[in-house]
């Protein structure tokens, strides 16, 4: 998504699999922050971003990769791309994982009854002590 996607556009991106979205001009929204506010009787909103950004989409598992610029969301897309089979019912591009990311690996985080949490860290592993998050335990 490289620039606003509004009604019946923004419900076509939800249908998809994969959604980069640009950090920045590219809100999804069903409709503009206007339309709500005068539906409302007052300002609650005052930008789209606030709407449909990326701050919220992203956070929302609605988009899953942002992307500065155009360049950055192709380049992002065509690496999705290397791991899908070169003709359908093919042979996936990596077949062997093993020793990059293994099957029986010790549960590194656990969620904290009535604290909310980001679900993402659930497959990711969390966080170390140090408070890096520890990444491509799932690609």
């Amino acid at each position: 998504v490289l620039g606003r996607t509004v009604g019946i556009g923004a419900y076509l991106v939800r249908l998809g699999q994969r959604t980069i979205q640009k950090a920045d001009t590219s809100p999804i929204i069903l409709t503009g922050y206007q339309a709500l506010n005068k539906l409302m009787g007052v300002d609650v909103y005052s930008t789209n971003d606030q709407l449909g950004g990326p701050g919220i989409m992203y956070s929302n598992g609605v988009s899953h990769l942002v992307a500065p610029d155009h360049l950055q969301a192709v380049s992002s897309a065509i690496e999705w791309l290397s791991f899908v089979p070169s003709v359908r019912n093919g042979l996936l591009p990596i077949t062997d994982i093993r020793g990059i990311d293994e099957i029986e690996r010790p549960i590194e985080f656990t969620p904290t009854a009535g604290i909310p949490y980001d679900p993402r860290l659930l497959l990711t592993g969390g966080e170390n002590d140090d408070g890096v998050c520890q990444r491509n335990h799932f690609a």
